[in-house]
This record gives C-alpha cells, sequence and structure tokens, in this order.
C-alpha cells in the first residue's frame, strides 16, 4: 500500500525493559474516523473518549452543528465507558460501531498517571454527566474545548504522547491511528 506523507503514523511506545509495562486498548469506530483508549482495571475495560459537547453528550450532530461546533471553540466532553471484560473475551460488539480494538503496550506508571487524571477530571464533573443511551456512554463536561484544531482526533494524540508513543501526519480529519501503526499490532475481537 502507499504510504502518503500525511498519512497518519502511530509509532507505539518503546518500552524500557528495567521498567514494569502494562496493555492499553486503542478502540478505531467507524464514525468520523473516530478513536479511545481503553485501560483494563480490575476485570473491566475502562474507555475514555473526548468529543463536543452537544455533538457527543447530546448527540446534535447535523451539520450545521456540526459545522458551527468545529469553527468556534466550544465545551469539551470527556466520555467514560465500563464493561466488565476480560482480554480472552471478544469486546468489539460491545461498542456500538467499533471496528477494531488493537492492544499495545506502554510503560506502567505513564498508563497509571493518564488513566488517574482522566478518572479525576471525569468524576470531577459527575455531577453534570449526561447517559447517551446509543452508545451506552457517559459524559462530562471537560476543560478543554473542541474545535477544529483540537479535535476528539488531537486529543487522542495527545494522549498516546502522554503513554510515550509518537504521532505524525494528518491528525484533524479522519486519521486511522491502527493502519498507520508501527510495529503493527494485532487486534483483538
Amino acid at each position: 500500500m502507499l504510504k502518503l506523507p500525511f498519512d497518519t503514523e502511530f509509532s507505539v511506545p518503546v518500552l524500557n525493559p528495567s521498567k514494569p509495562h502494562e496493555t492499553v486498548y486503542l478502540i478505531q469506530y467507524s464514525t468520523w474516523g473516530h478513536h479511545s483508549l481503553g485501560f483494563y482495571r480490575n476485570e473491566q475495560l475502562v474507555e475514555f473518549t473526548y468529543g463536543d459537547w452537544a455533538m457527543f453528550a447530546l448527540d446534535k450532530r447535523d451539520l450545521f452543528t456540526s459545522l458551527t461546533h468545529m469553527a468556534f471553540p466550544t465545551l469539551g466532553a470527556l466520555g467514560r465507558k465500563i464493561i466488565d471484560w476480560s482480554p480472552e473475551q471478544p469486546a468489539i460488539p460491545r461498542f456500538t460501531d467499533c471496528i477494531d480494538i488493537v492492544p499495545f503496550p506502554a510503560e506502567a506508571s505513564l498508563v497509571e498517571t493518564l488513566f488517574t487524571r482522566l478518572t479525576t477530571e471525569f468524576n470531577t464533573a459527575i455531577t453534570d454527566q449526561v447517559y447517551h443511551e446509543a452508545d451506552d456512554l457517559y459524559f462530562a463536561p471537560y476543560h478543554i474545548p473542541y474545535s477544529l484544531w483540537n479535535n476528539c482526533n488531537h486529543e487522542l494524540a495527545k494522549w498516546l504522547v502522554e503513554l510515550g508513543g509518537q504521532v505524525s501526519g494528518r491528525v484533524f480529519w479522519n486519521p486511522d491511528f491502527i493502519a498507520g501503526m508501527s510495529p503493527k499490532l494485532a487486534s483483538i475481537q
């Protein structure tokens, strides 16, 4: 396959063998090239995702809302979904419109730092959370504004970098972090 210079690339974190690592799950959806991260905790897969409050939490996905909320910074939304799960079980059917899930290793301390930060951010705004029934996902207001230049893909790229990965290429529209993964790791069901 021909690789273009603006294609999305995600280099999996390089691990230090003397430090513990754990698995993080990169979840890819069919909608708008959306991705999220999953963390395995206490026999549960905890997914975190980011988006626009109106479009994701309130499900206002009409053309006018989409265009205006990309053009002007708006309230961000941090989404969280928790499912009972073990790595031996299929996961894709448990996530609406999910097309792929790829586990990748990262330094355990970096994973814990990101997981704790996202959990704290979500719990801080839990009184204002909204349940999105179609996706079986809870959203809480998030302090980072959503816009064309900081949309769900940019936020996910920041999270991947926090985990020690490297991201380059096209991020703002329809990136494919999994196709651009290096090294390419196997998907789970």
